[in-house]
């Protein structure tokens, strides 16, 4: 029988671009500036088994999760008996299930085609506040999970179409902002039904079976990408450590490592000489953990491979139970990035020597989230606000660091407009700049700027929670490239810096305060005095660095006057600080 190659292909891309409508459709109806302005969210679309075809853009490590909700899901709903029928939308954020933390609250529709079960359309969000003794649900004072938010096993957000109004008053019970709660879980929502409208009209266009035909192709295709991209990897046995900073009840600073293995056919990498889990709220889930080494491995072979489950195939994860990346109940995860990121970071250091020419130094890592809830005295709501913030990115083989991007596991997210944060809270962002206080790593390639931003709260009182990692250990440098600059947030008080740190939980903040972000300058790549005078030339005249810092730390004599490099006495000079070194 001969295969209708060319139908098959325009249906492949037809299931891409449904992921990809959805993701557009939920940053059209979402409530929350979380959604439709930071795209802390994710859609994707599996088989009926619940294997990744397609997922939209979003969240980077939700890459490999999606598939996890569908399984999920599909094995509650069998083992609980709740009931399967068309119309019908499941509502989970159970993270030792589906990773990450309570916020991250993921919905799923099962797909019918005249009463076959053809797909699964899934979809993500940060869910603003979900319950638990901080607002914003997360924060660095939890001990276990039961004090960060309402635990939602899978259940019917509608029930064959109809909305079950019994769980979603229990979940709006269980926050402070029901009316935002709500509205992002109806987005969420329309975007599964668009999706299952689109799919019925793919299946009454070229039948059911061609559509099943065309989804396992693009599993196929993704297997025979991910070994075609992994012959191109180098092989062999690669490691990296990290320490991540205690929190407050512990004894000393987490040593976390990361083995990793690449062989013709496998990706693999090894968690078990780790801590075990922690009563603190940084422990992340295998389902976390397993999607850190997706992202890596994506960004490693191809980060722009139309994603299913075929290319993630060769991952495998050695991680045992009960440890810090892979913690079981009651293990407290609200800020499980603190973790997730690192593993991540850990597989980066480990292989950027090897592969410069794919990867960076180390960059500023963390989310450096912050939460700042109040009462806002302009129409009397109360709110929260929540969001990622950009910081610098490390320096490669050949270029300099990229600065104010998210970090690498953020991936696609982006941080709120100033229009759009002075429209929707009480504050007024007074500064919003290169983060040069702080600096950057040197290098014959230097650090990206981290950012400084700094909030002027106009409620009468605020309530600041964060948690911040890299705030003691810096960005690493590569061949004697520099290390870069700490994450840190600061609070100032009538011209006073009255709090300088990286976590707070419930830290009062009165009427006029500043709230300023900092986050961190990436790493240096290679020996300061081997840049090129040109480049150094150019940060000075955009004013990155000082004429003495030009000196000092690459060896160059600038002609301050006619803006030019001497070049006779930066050699000598260079020579000089070369036999110092």
């Amino acid at each position: 029988m001969n295969r209708d190659v060319v139908t098959i292909r325009i249906i492949k891309n037809s299931l891409d671009n449904i992921a990809k409508e959805m993701f557009w459709a939920t940053v059209r109806t979402a409530k929350s500036s979380i959604i439709y302005e930071t795209y802390d969210f994710a859609p994707a679309l599996t088989d009926s088994k619940g294997n990744l075809i397609s997922i939209g853009s979003g969240v980077p490590v939700f890459l490999g999760v999606m598939p996890i909700i569908a399984k999920a899901v599909m094995e509650d709903v069998e083992k609980h008996d709740l009931g399967l029928n068309p119309g019908d939308i499941f509502v989970i954020n159970d993270p030792y299930r589906i990773s990450t933390h309570l916020n991250d609250v993921a919905l799923a529709m099962p797909i019918f085609y005249k009463d076959e079960l053809i797909a699964i359309a899934t979809i993500r969000g940060h869910v603003n506040d979900v319950g638990g003794m901080n607002p914003g649900s997360w924060g660095p004072n939890a001990t276990e999970v039961y004090q960060e938010g309402l635990i939602i096993p899978t259940s019917h957000f509608y029930h064959a179409g109809k909305l079950n109004k019994e769980v979603v008053r229990m979940i709006l019970h269980n926050t402070r902002i029901p009316d935002f709660v709500y509205g992002d879980l109806e987005a969420l929502a329309a975007a599964l039904r668009y999706a299952y409208g689109r799919i019925n009209d793919l299946c009454d266009k070229y039948g059911v079976e061609m559509v099943r035909e065309a989804m396992e192709d693009r599993i196929n295709d993704g297997r025979i990408m991910a070994k075609n991209r992994l012959k191109e990897l180098i092989k062999g046995e690669f490691f990296a450590e990290e320490r991540i900073e205690k929190y407050e009840g512990m004894e000393e600073d987490l040593r976390i490592t990361a083995k990793v293995k690449i062989t013709d056919d496998k990706f693999i990498v090894d968690f078990s000489d780790n801590p075990p889990q922690v009563k603190a709220p940084i422990n992340t889930t295998f389902a976390g953990i397993y999607t850190a080494v997706a992202t890596a491995f994506t960004a490693v072979t191809d980060p722009h491979v139309p994603l299913n489950q075929g290319y993630l195939e060769p991952i495998e994860v050695i991680c045992p139970e009960g440890s810090l990346f892979n913690a079981r109940p009651p293990a407290p995860v609200s800020c499980y990035w603190e973790t997730l990121f690192y593993a991540v970071d850990l597989i980066w250091k480990a292989l950027a020597p090897h592969i410069p020419e794919k990867l960076t130094a180390g960059h500023f890592l963390s989310v450096v989230s912050e939460t700042l809830s109040m009462i806002d005295p302009r129409d009397g709501k109360y709110k929260i606000l929540c969001e990622p913030n950009p910081g610098g990115w490390g320096a490669g083989i050949d270029k300099d660091g990229e600065s104010c991007l998210v970090s690498a596991a953020d991936g696609e997210t982006y941080c709120h407009p100033v229009e759009v944060l002075e429209k929707d809270y009480p504050i007024r962002v007074e500064c919003m700049r290169f983060n040069f206080e702080d600096g950057v790593g040197y290098g014959k390639f230097r650090g990206g700027f981290g950012m400084r931003k700094d909030y002027r709260v106009l409620a009468d009182e605020a309530n600041l929670v964060c948690s911040i990692n890299r705030i003691k250990y810096a960005p690493w440098g590569v061949d004697g490239g520099k290390d870069g600059s700490c994450n840190h947030i600061v609070v100032i008080r009538d011209g006073k810096e009255i709090w300088d740190g990286g976590r707070a939980s419930n830290f009062l903040i009165k009427k006029g305060d500043i709230v300023s972000i900092r986050s961190g300058g990436g790493a240096g790549w290679g020996n300061p005095l081997q840049r090129d005078p040109q480049l150094v030339l150019e940060d000075y005249k955009n004013g990155l660095i000082s004429e003495n810092d030009a000196k000092e730390i690459y060896g160059v004599v600038i002609d301050n006057v006619n803006l030019i490099v001497d070049y006779e006495k930066t050699a000598e000079l260079r020579e000089e600080l070369s036999v110092k070194m």
